[in-house]
This record gives structure tokens, C-alpha cells and sequence, in this order.
């Protein structure tokens, strides 16, 4: 576990701490938002499957439930997790599955039900895994977690951006296919996962605001520019005007993480999204 008490004050980590909690309280509602606008759409949604995207969605199932418990026993004992070693870090290799995801053909409508398992199972890992110890989403651990274990919870944060961002663009695509008298409850659902991914964009340009380790900057980073083309277009004036500010702070704060080319890029679509 990285720790970066070796590196900043107690005082300064204290800061970031908060920083992250404050951000993370705002970004686990974001995930929950998408992740039931899913359902609300899964409710109307046939069985079909796309072999890749199906099994890995159950792998990812399957894990999510192991690694649930095994936290659960963790925390029981008074142990911390250490996510580099068995079983916890085969457990994470299956729900944040970037091969696959990245493998996967363009979106089609009846990926949707398969899509909405993975999603469920990686919103409820990340969560399990950021407020491990914690009384409640204001708590300080929550900020800890999220910077202290970075080299898994900012990999995990960036792979559900990615993947919440492939699931608005499929929801469309499934909602389209619907008779028309079965397309309102599948609007409402894209409407709240929408809602979620332009939050989570914004949660994660907020934790960048702060020093991090150099490679999860850039991952974040890449991150945001990958999906920048469905979100931006999503969000409010306000908001858009906001995640500007975050990514220039993300700037400023991390001037030698090379991330200077991301940050152009996505902010020159989110300013073309307001026209």
C-alpha cells in the first residue's frame, strides 16, 4: 500500500483527505443515480446476450460477491485489505476487467441487460472498497481510502467511468428499439444515469484538483478524455462551467503529469458541447 505520509505533513494529507471525502460523498451518489437509471431501464429489458461482454459481466458478479465478504471478514478482524495479492486482487482483475471492456465491438441495443449486471457489480465494489472502516460517507477514512489505496481505487474509478459512459450510450440505442408505449420508463432511467455519468465526470476531475501519484493523474485523466464526447454533452451550463475550473486546478496541481494534452482536448469539447 502506498501510503504518502512519507511524502506530505500530516496536516497537508488531513486536507487531501477531506478534499477526497467531500468529493467522494457527491461522486458515490453519482454512481448509485446510474446504476439504478440500469435498472429502471432493465425492467423493460429481454434476455439476450453478447458472449464476451455476458461472461465477463457474470465473472464480475461472482466477484463482486467474494470480495464483498471478504472485506466483510477484514473488517470484522480489524485487518486492511491489501488489493496487490490473492484473493483480493483476482477478485478486482475480474470486475474491473479493462481487457474485455476495451475488446468489446461498438454498443448495440441488446447488450443492455448484460451491461446493467457489470455496472450494478462494479458501482457496489467500489463503493465496499472506499468505505471500508468508515462510519458513513462524510467520514474521513472515506478520503484515505480513496488516496491511500489510489493504485487500485483510481483504476477502479476511471473503468466505471468507462464503463457508465458505454451504458448511456447503449440505453439510447436500446430505448430507440422499444414499441413506443414502452419507451417512457426508459427514458426516465436514461435521464437518471445520465444525470449519473456527467457526475461522476465531475467527481473525478475534483479528485485530481489534489497531488496524486503521477500514473492515476494520468489515468484520470485519459479516462475523461475517452468519454468526454458522451458526457460533455450532458451536462448543464453550470456544470460545465464547473468541470472547466476542475480540470484547470487538475492542471496546476499535477503540472508534470504530462496531462496537459488531455486537458485541452477535454475541455475544447466540453466548451464546443455549449454551442
Amino acid at each position: 500500500m502506498w501510503s504518502g505520509e512519507s511524502i506530505f505533513p500530516a496536516k497537508v494529507l488531513s486536507m487531501k483527505y477531506e478534499i477526497v471525502s467531500s468529493t467522494w460523498a457527491s461522486f458515490s451518489r453519482a454512481v448509485a443515480a446510474a446504476a439504478i437509471g440500469t435498472w429502471l431501464v432493465f425492467a423493460t429489458c429481454p434476455a439476450s446476450f453478447a458472449a464476451d461482454g455476458a461472461q465477463a459481466a457474470a465473472a464480475a458478479k461472482e466477484a463482486a460477491a467474494k470480495l464483498k465478504a471478504f472485506l466483510g471478514d477484514l473488517e470484522k478482524s480489524k485487518r486492511q485489505p491489501n488489493y496487490s495479492k490473492p484473493p483480493a486482487s483476482d477478485y478486482l482483475k475480474r470486475i474491473f476487467d479493462t481487457d474485455v471492456l476495451a475488446a468489446l465491438p461498438a454498443p448495440k441495443a441488446d447488450d443492455f441487460d448484460w451491461l446493467g449486471d457489470w455496472v450494478d457489480s462494479v458501482a457496489r465494489t467500489y463503493v465496499a472498497m472506499i468505505t471500508f472502516g468508515a462510519k458513513d460517507l462524510a467520514d474521513q477514512i472515506v478520503g484515505r481510502n480513496m488516496i491511500d489505496y489510489q493504485d487500485n481505487t483510481f483504476p477502479a474509478a476511471a473503468f466505471t467511468l468507462r464503463l457508465s459512459a458505454r451504458m448511456v450510450s447503449t440505453m439510447a440505442l436500446y430505448s430507440n428499439s422499444l414499441p413506443p408505449d414502452k419507451r417512457k420508463q426508459a427514458h426516465e432511467g436514461i435521464e437518471q444515469s445520465s444525470r449519473g455519468l456527467v457526475q461522476i465526470a465531475m467527481g473525478m476531475a475534483g479528485f485530481i484538483r489534489i497531488r496524486l501519484k503521477l500514473e492515476n493523474v494520468r489515468l484520470t485523466a485519459a479516462a475523461l478524455r475517452d468519454t468526454v464526447t458522451v458526457w460533455a454533452p450532458l451536462a448543464t451550463p453550470n456544470e460545465r462551467a464547473e468541470l472547466l475550473a476542475r480540470l484547470e486546478k487538475a492542471r496546476a496541481a499535477n503540472a508534470d503529469a504530462g496531462i496537459d494534452k488531455d486537458v485541452t482536448a477535454i475541455s475544447t469539447v466540453i466548451r464546443q458541447s455549449s454551442n
